[in-house]
C-alpha cells in the first residue's frame, strides 16, 4: 500500500474515533455525583461532574441559617433580576476545582509531543487535536465563590410544590498556575474577579440554562494585556419536539475581552459558540461549532518567547454532544 495513502487512512480513523468518543461521553448528565449533609442546621454539600470538555468538583457551605423559599418566574429576565438582587448579602460559600480535559491534552500534546501532534494534521493548517480543544484559556482553575444559591419552586399539575430551577449569583475569584496561548502551555500566576449569575431548570421535556459573567482578568504576564470581560452562555432544549428556529434546541456562548493595560486598544479576545440539537429516542444529540479571535503579541514557538509583533487570527473547533 502507498505510504501516503496509509497515513491518510490512519488520519481518517483518528478523526472518526476521536469524534465518536467525544460524542458519546460529552454529556453533562454523565458522571455526576453529589452528597448533602446538614451541620448545625446549615447545608453542607459536595459534587463531582465528569466530562471531556469540562469536569469539576466543589464543596459548598450555607452561611446563613435560615433558607428562604423562592417562587419561579416564567419571565426569565425577572428571574435573573430576583437572583441578582438577593446575592449582595452572601448566604453561601463555595470552593471549586475545574479541569478542561480536552484543552489540557491538546495544549500539552502540541507543547511537549509535537511530532505526535502533527500526525493529526488533516489539512495544511487544520489539526484535529487542536480542533477539539474547546478554546479555553487554561487547563485547570480553582475558584472561590461567595453569594446566593437558590432553588426556585413552582406548582405542578397535581398542585405539589416542586423545584423548577436553581441558580447562583455572587462574587467569584478564580486563579491558576498555567495559561494557554496559541495552544501552548505557559507557567503564569493568573486570576479573574467576576460577578456571576448562573442557573438552570427543567419542566417536563423542556430544560434551559444560563451563565452570565462580568469581570476582570489579570494574565500575570507583562507581554499580555489584562482585560475586562463579559461572557454569556445559554441553552434551551426540548426533548419532545424538533425545532429549527434560532434559539430553540440550541446552545450558545458569547465572550468578549477588552484590554485595560499596556495602552492597547481594540478587542483582545472574542469567543463565539453555537450548537443545535435534535431529539433522538431518549437522547438529544447535536454539535457546537466555535471560533476564537485573538489580537495579541505573537509567540515564537522556536524561540520560546513572545515577540514585539502582534498577530490577529481566528481558530475554529467542534464540540459534539449528547444529552440523555
Amino acid at each position: 500500500m502507498n505510504l501516503a495513502l496509509f497515513h491518510n487512512i490512519k488520519k481518517l480513523f483518528h478523526i472518526f474515533a476521536t469524534v465518536l468518543i467525544i460524542f458519546l461521553f460529552n454529556n453533562p448528565g454523565l458522571g455526576q455525583w453529589s452528597k448533602h449533609w446538614t451541620v448545625f442546621d446549615r447545608d453542607l454539600g459536595t459534587s463531582l461532574t465528569l466530562g471531556p470538555y469540562h469536569s469539576y468538583t466543589n464543596l459548598f457551605y450555607q452561611i446563613k441559617k435560615d433558607q428562604q423559599v423562592y417562587i419561579y418566574r416564567d419571565n426569565e429576565f425577572k428571574l435573573y433580576k430576583d437572583l441578582l438582587l438577593r446575592s449582595y448579602r452572601p448566604e453561601y460559600g463555595l470552593i471549586e476545582f475545574t479541569l478542561y480535559p480536552t484543552t489540557a491534552i491538546s495544549s500539552w500534546t502540541e507543547s511537549s509531543h509535537k511530532k505526535f501532534y502533527d500526525e493529526f494534521t488533516v489539512f495544511k493548517d487544520y489539526n484535529l487535536i487542536r480542533s477539539i480543544s474547546g478554546g479555553n484559556q487554561e487547563p485547570w482553575s480553582v475558584s472561590l465563590f461567595a453569594g446566593q444559591i437558590a432553588a426556585f419552586m413552582t406548582m405542578n399539575d397535581q398542585e405539589e410544590l416542586v423545584m423548577a430551577a436553581d441558580g447562583a449569583s455572587g462574587l467569584v475569584l478564580t486563579g491558576g498556575l498555567y495559561e494557554i496561548f496559541n495552544n501552548n502551555l505557559f507557567r503564569a500566576n493568573w486570576y479573574r474577579i467576576e460577578w456571576k449569575l448562573k442557573g438552570g431548570g427543567s419542566q417536563g421535556s423542556f430544560s434551559h440554562g444560563w451563565n452570565i459573567l462580568l469581570g476582570y482578568r489579570n494574565y500575570g504576564m507583562p507581554e499580555i494585556s489584562n482585560t475586562a470581560l463579559f461572557s454569556f452562555t445559554r441553552d434551551r432544549l426540548n426533548r419532545a419536539a424538533y425545532d429549527w428556529t434560532l434559539w430553540q434546541n440550541s446552545v450558545a456562548e458569547f465572550q468578549i475581552q477588552y484590554p485595560v493595560s499596556n495602552g492597547e486598544r481594540g478587542i483582545s479576545r472574542l469567543r463565539m459558540v453555537y450548537g443545535k440539537a435534535i431529539p433522538f429516542w431518549k437522547w438529544m444529540i447535536g454539535a457546537s461549532l466555535g471560533c476564537v479571535y485573538e489580537n495579541r503579541r505573537k509567540y515564537d514557538s522556536e524561540l520560546g518567547q513572545f515577540t514585539a509583533d502582534r498577530v490577529q487570527g481566528w481558530s475554529f473547533f467542534i464540540m459534539p454532544f449528547a444529552y440523555w
